[in-house]
């Protein structure tokens, strides 16, 4: 009688059915890893991730420079914050470094910047004031119920709209609707930018 195989035999015969990895491969599963955290280490300001890619034999060079400008572009994004906007003058610092010898870079880099800048200047005060809107709107809708409920004016009643989830889960709806045509940029930025590397 044939006996059934359990899950690791089948795992196990597949595995073994695989074919070797390539050189090639081989060497985008370690230096890709590598690269990516030279990256973070050039974020942090931690390290010399240029001189050690520079201390590469070319061959492995293009894995890790692969590699940290996955981990840059990932981490272009809408400068919200004081703090997301160093890390995109990290970002551009970093991609400029690493493809110094490639003239789109810097139009593309600059288009990047034009739009990063244009969120800051247009992007954020339009954001603070639909947020204003909304919290008031919100806020007239909750001392409206309160008062029906009650029976009489909700006067002297503070209500802190912000933690309710409905108010929150309007404002991301909204932030993300605002948010979406400098996103749609970004991404078509970094698609180009991984296109270079």
């Amino acid at each position: 009688m044939n006996r059934m195989k359990s899950a690791f035999e089948l795992a196990m015969e597949r595995a073994m059915e695989l074919e070797e990895p390539d050189e090639e491969q081989k060497l985008e599963w370690e230096l890709g890893p590598r690269g990516r955290r030279l990256a973070g280490a050039f974020l942090k300001g931690q390290g010399a991730p240029f001189t050690t890619i520079e201390g590469e034999p070319s061959q492995r060079r293009a894995y890790l420079v692969k590699g940290m400008m996955e981990a840059l572009v990932s981490n272009l994004q809408l400068p919200k914050s004081d703090g997301a906007n160093y890390t995109n003058e990290r970002v551009i610092e970093g991609i400029q470094r690493l493809l110094t010898g490639k003239a789109e870079v810097k139009e593309l880099l600059e288009r990047i910047k034009y739009v990063t800048d244009q969120y800051r200047q247009f992007g954020m005060p339009q954001r603070e004031q639909a947020y204003a809107q909304l919290k008031a709107q919100f806020e007239t809708q909750v001392m409206g119920a309160m008062a029906r409920q009650m029976g009489q004016p909700a006067q002297g009643m503070q209500v802190n709209v912000e933690t309710m989830p409905e108010f929150q889960q309007q404002w991301l709806s909204v932030s993300s609707q605002m948010d979406l045509q400098y996103e749609q940029h970004l991404e078509d930025f970094r698609k180009q930018l991984l296109g270079l590397a």
